[in-house]
């Protein structure tokens, strides 16, 4: 009893971090890819605890569901990589790891029809049933492939990990999803004949212990870009400010490298895809492309430009709404307005005297 409810622990691990992770911080793309790992974790733990002490349909039901979500696990956590560290992207290839649990099920649903409800659970729970074949065939895909499958996962995750530290990419994050995942693996093997019901009670703690840093960091340490840099001393001084010796900076702010590259990429978006030019352009949608916070890219553009968003987009604006002027003299201010990214005629006019000092038609007139 007492390692039944000691198994159970990752589950309220994972329950208590879902109700946390909503309620200190923004939900964005990174805290939805957590909440989604979490998640899968808690199903997996409490599928896998509940087959040691169930019976019948609902040992079936437990089983199956930790067939489909373990092997989902992959995923889940290469696309929560991806979504809290710039460096690591989500790339088209992933969705194939879906494969594996689709497989899986498919081919439990099609012995779950050649034995019988009472037939596969009799299998799956180790009794012995009359068709030998049938018998080898749930073996071989409710355990052997499996386990094959969790191995092979387990160990290419464990290779792309090793690669990604080799080329410097190296988030917290990666880490724990690496620890998370083989705390999974040896937690379903604890279910195999052999181990004992305290070594599962054990690797249970243990990925409790993991998914708890894990759920940490992703909550309050997510993002390089956590914290912009100070923004009250000039750049000439951040730059020659030596780093103090034996702190992680990342975690408080980015570098002065990584901040140029944000800039670029900043400008990119912005001045070269000309976003500035789409209406409602929110600071929180660029954030999001650039997978950061609105904070670090209201910092950046201040330190930058010594203005705010709105105040750049609208510069930029301007500046696009003088040349299309000179371009399109006879054109209709609202059609301006729509062609620079204003809603209206009335906010083009507003933001054009309040930049030039003057309305359209008199800087125009102004022009030869």
């Amino acid at each position: 009893m007492l390692t039944t409810m000691i198994g159970f622990v990752p589950f309220m691990t994972c329950l208590f971090w879902l109700v946390l992770n909503p309620l200190v911080r923004k939900q964005d793309k990174s805290s939805r890819a957590l909440g989604l790992l979490l998640a899968i974790i808690g199903t997996v733990s409490v599928a896998q605890v509940s087959i040691s002490f169930t019976t019948g349909t609902t040992l079936l039901v437990f089983f199956l569901i930790k067939q489909f979500f373990t092997p989902l696990l992959i995923p889940t956590a290469l696309l929560y990589v991806s979504r809290v560290s710039p460096e690591i992207r989500w790339k088209p290839y992933i969705p194939a790891w879906l494969a594996i649990p689709i497989g899986l099920i498919f081919a439990e649903s099609m012995l779950l029809m050649l034995s019988g409800t009472a037939g596969f659970t009799e299998i799956i729970s180790g009794g012995e049933w009359a068709d030998e074949k049938v018998v080898h065939l749930t073996n071989l895909c409710s355990f052997r492939i499996f386990y094959i499958a969790l191995v092979a996962q387990a160990f290419i995750w464990f290779i792309l990990t090793i690669v990604r530290t080799a080329k410097g990419i190296h988030p917290i994050q990666l880490y724990n999803c690496t620890a998370v995942i083989l705390a999974i693996a040896a937690f379903e093997a604890s279910a195999i004949k052999g181990l004992s019901e305290w070594t599962g009670a054990g690797i249970s703690i243990a990925l409790s212990c993991i998914v708890f840093i894990t759920a940490y960091t992703g909550t309050f340490k997510c993002k390089p870009a956590q914290k912009a840099p100070e923004a009250e001393k000039p750049r000439e001084a951040r730059e020659q400010q030596p780093h103090e010796s034996g702190l992680i900076i990342a975690d408080a702010h980015q570098s002065i490298a990584d901040e140029e590259k944000l800039r670029i990429r900043f400008e990119d978006l912005i001045v070269t895809e000309q976003l500035f030019l789409k209406q409602g352009i929110r600071i929180s949608d660029i954030a999001t492309m650039l997978e950061t916070n609105r904070t670090y890219v209201s910092r950046l553009v201040n330190n930058t430009y010594n203005m705010s968003f709105s105040d750049y987009i609208n510069t930029l604006r301007i500046d696009y709404a003088e040349q299309y002027l000179m371009h399109n003299r006879d054109a209709k201010q609202s059609d301006i307005a729509t062609a620079c990214g204003f809603p209206n005629a009335s906010a083009f006019n507003n933001v054009f005297k309040k930049i030039t000092g003057v309305t359209p038609k008199i800087w125009l007139a102004t022009r030869s």
